[in-house]
């Protein structure tokens, strides 16, 4: 397909593309600020779509996966844009969904079908997660060397100790982005890939676990923990049900060995937790701090708490006639009896649970399309992965699982337009395109053989 592209345009495509991973999580480095923040990945996007559209014009177009409805539910958006105070902030937000919806289609068309593409694509993918968590760990080391911390925007001791947050606004908005590459990479890993080396997968597995604790995100670190329980309990489950089989000499009893020492490490982490706070009580006040237990200040629970509330109600007063995406934060400001002038003002009123907000958002019925759209980029790549060739198989379901971490996450923090959101799911779409496709050049390969192989049979009769 890539054939109606020339070499230099090909190459261009590949470095937009790869250079719009690489800046994805970028909030405070290389983004302009004008009215809202232009990071430098959206500043790509156009590019990349032109190109889409210059290789488009030249071959047959290749199905979006979830297209329709995404589309369905931009135009719900666009609806209620004028029930909302505020209506800039709703038609930028709109503007920002109608990119995303071009960089999934641009990404499809590019690299759909394309094998060699994409596997390097997804390889710089993984490479990205890797660099911007190296980036964490020399934020936090820095300071600790008396040299001045770069980026930090949070601390837990001014000038010394940093809250690490990368390129993006803040620790949690930091965590969430790794935690995409953590169970990305750690799947390819449990999968055994031949995508990238295991020792690759393993460093990038380690990077990201660190900066996610370094960034000392409690939401970060309990899915980091997650992700790896989840893991860990898959050998037990098949330990005991091959010892109600009676079948336990089949089990191989080194599988239970990660797991353990995954509880071993967890019993001594707890315990030299625990005896620095009985000797240091100030580390449990550092430790505990904005989650409100042993009554230590609850600000960060309180504030998703409030905020979530907030975002249930508005869309309680307003179940069927929705408030756009950018008219959640005016639909708040007005239940405290505030108004948003200014997209500074929209920063003091952000909704919370990106569920919610989309309902919110929405209305009952303009949500049905969102629902949709959710359903169909699991349930689809999910059924491909199971037919296609092994490669392809594993990457969809490294990308599926690191998007479900995702989506749970984004219900404690952020909003569904983070740009590294929709280039996870522009991949996922594109490895979907790609997976089907060589799946059908196996099926038409496989048919090929049985032909052969029945005509020249019957010639030997």
């Amino acid at each position: 397909m890539n054939l109606h592209l020339s070499m230099p345009l090909r190459r261009l495509a590949t470095s937009v593309a790869v250079a719009m991973l690489l800046t994805s999580s970028f909030d405070v480095f290389l983004a302009l600020e004008i009215g809202g923040t232009f990071r430098l990945c959206q500043l790509l996007a156009p590019l990349l779509v032109l190109l889409a559209f210059v290789k488009a014009s030249y071959v047959r177009y290749i199905p979006v996966l979830g297209l329709l409805p995404l589309t369905i539910w931009l135009a719900f958006q666009v609806l209620f844009i004028p029930a909302t105070d505020f209506w800039p902030r709703s038609l930028g937000y709109c503007i920002w969904l109608v990119l995303n919806l071009f960089v999934i289609f641009a990404f499809v068309q590019l690299f759909g079908g394309e094998a060699r593409s994409i596997a390097a694509i997804l390889r710089w993918y993984l490479y990205s997660f890797a660099l911007v968590a190296s980036f964490g760990v020399l934020q936090f080391l820095l300071p600790l060397g008396g040299l001045p911390g770069i980026l930090v925007q949070q601390w837990w001791i001014p000038g010394e100790v940093a809250r690490v947050n990368g390129f993006s606004y803040e620790p949690s908005y930091y965590a969430t982005y790794l935690m995409i590459g953590f169970v990305f990479a750690n799947s390819l890993r449990k999968q055994r890939s031949s995508l990238l080396s295991r020792r690759s997968l393993i460093t990038i597995c380690v990077l990201c676990a660190a900066s996610v604790v370094l960034s000392s995100s409690r939401i970060g670190i309990l899915f980091l923990f997650l992700d790896m329980i989840l893991y860990a309990i898959g050998p037990w489950f098949a330990f005991f049900r091959n010892a109600f089989a009676r079948r336990q000499s089949s089990f191989r009893l080194r599988r239970l060995v990660p797991s353990l020492l995954l509880f071993l490490t967890a019993v001594a982490l707890g315990s030299a937790t625990a005896s620095l706070i009985a000797n240091r009580p100030s580390v449990a006040l550092v430790l505990l701090n904005g989650t409100g237990l042993s009554d230590t200040a609850a600000h960060s629970v309180l504030q998703r708490e409030t905020a979530f509330e907030d975002t249930v109600s508005v869309f309680l007063e307003h179940p069927l006639l929705g408030r756009s995406l950018g008219g959640v934060a005016s639909a708040i400001a007005e239940l405290e009896g505030d108004r948003i002038r200014s997209f500074k003002d929209s920063k003091d009123f952000e909704g919370m649970n990106v569920f919610a907000e989309a309902l919110a958002a929405s209305g009952v019925i303009g949500f049905v399309p969102f629902l949709c759209f959710l359903v169909t980029i699991f349930r689809k790549p999910l059924a491909a992965a199971k037919a296609a060739p092994p490669i392809y198989g594993g990457v969809i379901l490294g990308l599926l699982r690191s998007l479900a971490f995702l989506f749970m996450m984004l219900q404690f923090n952020q909003n569904i337009l983070r740009p590294y959101v929709w280039l996870h799911i522009a991949l996922l779409a594109t490895v979907y395109v790609t997976a089907r496709r060589e799946t059908q050049l196996a099926s038409a390969a496989n048919c090929g053989i049985i032909a052969s192989a029945s005509t020249s049979q019957t010639l030997s009769l």
